[in-house]
């Protein structure tokens, strides 16, 4: 199956509790050897000390015993044998654990199977007569590049804490920084433009008044030297009149009377607009305003301007605002390491108890310091420490509470059937759950003839062991007189004719029959002073309570009333979807926590109800109802009386089978789960 394994190690432990860490000692060299990683290696400990605690528990709970470990390397896999020589806590079955009844029969160590075989890739549980092996297996996953390890060990909480910390503190600096130069430096330039625009309009309305009164060139020429001397932001100054000849020039006077040519990259063209165009490597503004009279045109205000002066001012404030940021960013990188001190370092402690509780240390506690928060975390959990550690010393006498009881519920459920036979045309399903570790209930489906099925529910009289016993006699003796019979009414008679002189006195029996035909798909039914049966009819939608007379097994017959006299017998034709409900009266009489008893009557509107809102009705999601129901309305109390019913439906559709079989549903046999002296359950 495997390649040939690399090595092979074996190491023989006593099967005591504290040679526990001795067994994870090797199981850890084992793992190293194996080259697995870290966090396979704690889980494997963790399994391995799962599997050891319950061999310990159970195979050896009675007798001191040997524990070996048996570690096999393959090149892709480790195989992990636990071996004892002591008793079997294996359910019964196959070789591989079924979680499902482990956890529905509610045997102990089922959720620590569960959670082997969550972290082992393969869990197999194997019983001989001479010893017992838990063999376990673990593929060994690829390890990491070791620069990715590197990696993974640098950046400890801490560090990833600084620094996302300190990115996040950058992202927001950045953007903020971002954000206000750029307001800044838009609102500047504005300011600018809105400045030489309202300058130029001005120079155009005083020129106006020239052109209309025709002033001299030299007057133009004053006009716009004034207005440039006093606003040194602007560079060149040029009145154009209606046909583009320069009136007026602000650099040059020879250039009046020559028709104007504007800068190139710009257009004289766009009236109101600044626009920007490069010369002698800088960048310069330019901006047309027209000269207006009413509606006519006399002329243009060509000015250029720098933003020069607002570039200097944006980049000496930038600097500025980078040495303020160097300086924020030094404290901050200062207020991050604090914060991951006060944030961070609980958090590590927190981590390192936990890796010291899994080692298998419950005594040292946290510090109880920190924020609040943190504080109470310590605290909550140094207080789950002490109760998982006073939990660990008495775990043991817990533990074979538990195995006593599990010892009685299965000599209980031995007597009980495991599996129901398949009914043709008739699907079954039964429960079954004990109040104590002995109950007295019994329910039984059995074929007793060619094409006919007995199916009986019972209720002994007191408890303990001596109802267990004749619940023993009932099954064996209803077995017998059942055979080949035809009429309910004649085997309880027969059956109460052989127990009348063999019960002890002040004991009964009562007792609900069923004899079904396949063929007919006819049942008949007496009762010996049992709960009547529910019977719902489908094709009605209504439930009908069939409570036949009867006296209860066992009881002497009196001169004026005998057993067989007080019997009545009753027979009904199933049909299709028909559906009827045999039980004990630990069903009717439960009772919640204000002592209230659930009632017949409740039962009834509870099937009544759900078999109406339902097309179509398997008896088995209608018992896990039933049991839910129950136990919904108990609030999970410790039931006073055993709970045992048994449902069946009549289904008359083609896929039924036609012959009849020997096997067919498993039982759910359920010991309640709570010891005699213990709490109830809430």
């Amino acid at each position: 199956m495997f390649r040939r394994p690399i090595k092979e190690i074996n190491a023989e432990f006593i099967a005591e509790e504290k040679y526990l860490d001795s067994i994870q000692k090797t199981v850890r060299e084992s793992c190293v050897a194996a080259s697995m990683s870290r966090k396979d290696i704690a889980s494997v400990l963790l399994a391995i000390e799962e599997g050891a605690t319950n061999v310990i528990r159970h195979a050896y709970l009675y007798e001191k015993g040997i524990i070996r470990l048996r570690v096999v390397i393959y090149p892709k896999l480790v195989v992990f044998s636990l071996i004892d020589y002591g008793r079997s806590f294996q359910p019964e079955g196959s070789g591989t654990l079924d979680l499902e009844r482990l956890v529905e029969s509610g045997r102990k160590g089922g959720l620590g199977f569960y959670m082997i075989q969550k972290i082992m890739d393969s869990v197999e549980y194997i019983s001989t007569a001479g010893f017992n092996e838990l063999r376990m297996i673990k593929h060994i996953s690829e390890p990491s590049p070791v620069g990715r390890t590197f990696l993974r060990r640098l950046f400890t909480l801490r560090v990833k804490f600084s620094i996302w910390t300190f990115f996040i503190m950058l992202i927001i600096i950045g953007v903020s920084i971002y954000y206000f130069d750029y307001r800044t430096s838009e609102q500047m330039y504005k300011h600018k433009h809105e400045t030489v625009r309202a300058l130029a309009e001005t120079i155009a309305d005083q020129a106006a008044g020239y052109f209309i009164n025709r002033r001299s060139d030299v007057e133009f020429d004053e006009l716009i030297v004034s207005y440039r001397r006093a606003n040194p932001e602007l560079q060149l100054v040029v009145l154009t009149d209606g046909d583009g000849i320069i009136r007026a020039h602000s650099d040059d006077i020879l250039n009046i009377r020559k028709p104007y040519v504007a800068p190139d990259q710009v257009s004289d063209s766009i009236i109101g607009v600044p626009q920007t165009f490069r010369s002698e490597h800088r960048v310069w503004s330019y901006l047309v305003t027209p000269i207006m009279t009413g509606e006519r045109l006399l002329g243009n205000v060509h000015v250029t301007y720098s933003t020069a002066g607002i570039y200097l001012q944006l980049t000496e404030s930038r600097k500025k605002i980078f040495f303020l940021t160097v300086i924020l960013v030094l404290f901050g990188i200062l207020g991050i390491y604090l914060l991951s001190n006060y944030f961070v370092s609980p958090i590590l402690n927190i981590t390192r108890r936990v890796r010291r509780f899994t080692s298998g240390d419950l005594e040292a506690e946290l510090p109880l310091t920190g924020a609040e928060e943190f504080f109470e975390i310590s605290r909550a959990f140094n207080q789950m420490m002490t109760r998982l550690s006073q939990d660990r010393r008495n775990i043991v006498e817990r533990e074979k509470m538990a195995k006593e009881i599990e010892v009685a519920s299965q000599i209980q459920q031995t007597l009980l059937p495991r599996q129901l036979p398949s009914l043709p045309h008739l699907e079954i399903e039964a429960f079954y759950r004990a109040a104590s570790m002995i109950g007295g209930d019994l329910y039984n489906v059995f074929r007793i003839g060619d094409h006919r099925y007995c199916l009986a529910v019972a209720d002994v009289s007191g408890k303990g062991v001596p109802a267990s016993m004749m619940m023993s006699i009932l099954r064996t003796v209803i077995q017998i007189q059942a055979s080949e019979q035809v009429s309910a009414k004649k085997v309880l008679s027969k059956v109460n004719d052989y127990l009348v002189d063999n019960m002890p006195r002040g004991m009964f029996i009562t007792v609900f029959l069923v004899i079904y035909n396949a063929r007919s798909h006819k049942i008949n039914f007496v009762s010996a002073g049992h709960n009547p049966m529910l019977f719902f009819r489908a094709d009605k939608q209504e439930i009908m309570k069939f409570n036949p007379k009867g006296m209860p097994l066992g009881i002497p017959s009196t001169n004026n009333v005998s057993f067989d006299d007080s019997l009545e017998e009753i027979a009904l034709t199933l049909r299709q979807d028909d559906l009827f409900f045999l039980f004990t009266d630990g069903v009717t009489e439960a009772r919640d926590r204000d002592n209230n008893q659930y009632g017949l009557d409740r039962l009834t509107n509870f099937l009544q109800n759900y078999l109406l809102e339902k097309s179509k009705v398997e008896v088995s999601e209608l018992s896990k109802a039933i049991v839910s129901e129950l136990d919904d309305f108990t609030g999970f109390l410790k039931t006073a009386d055993d709970v045992t019913f048994i449902l069946a439906r009549c289904d008359l559709s083609e896929k039924q089978p036609s012959q009849e079989a020997n096997t067919g549903v498993e039982v759910k046999h359920m010991q309640d789960e709570h010891p005699a002296d213990s709490p109830d359950r809430t």
